[in-house]
């Protein structure tokens, strides 16, 4: 399953320029999440509940970074005060690109590639 979901959170057939995105991609054993835009907080909450959503259900979540013009602080806080609150064990959460360590913790089950 592939989808898009805007910074408002509602499913998109294609790409809006300018505006924070999520495009999801599903298998059986793994969520992949690509993002796309400015990372702010209204982007970190609609990460973190995406994330939320999935993680039961699946083995490592992918969190692609490469498509994110920008992280700003407020967006990568937010996130990782959502990260801190994760119970253990769950679904990995796997950080990739450049932009990943702005927005990863050092936490069990969480990690940072590039």
């Amino acid at each position: 399953m592939i989808s898009q979901m805007t910074h408002e959170g509602m499913e998109q057939g294609h790409a809006m320029a300018g505006t924070f995105q999520i495009q999801r991609h599903r298998n059986s054993e793994n969520l992949h999440l690509r993002l796309m835009g400015v990372f702010d907080g209204d982007a970190a909450l609609l990460l973190a509940e995406t994330v939320n959503e999935n993680r039961p259900e699946v083995g490592k979540i992918f969190v692609h970074t490469a498509g994110l013009e920008q992280v700003l602080d407020s967006g990568a806080e937010l996130f990782g005060s959502y990260l801190s609150t994760l119970e253990r064990p769950g679904a990995e959460i796997i950080f990739t690109g450049e932009k990943g360590g702005a927005m990863a913790i050092k936490a069990p089950g969480i990690r940072c590639v590039k």
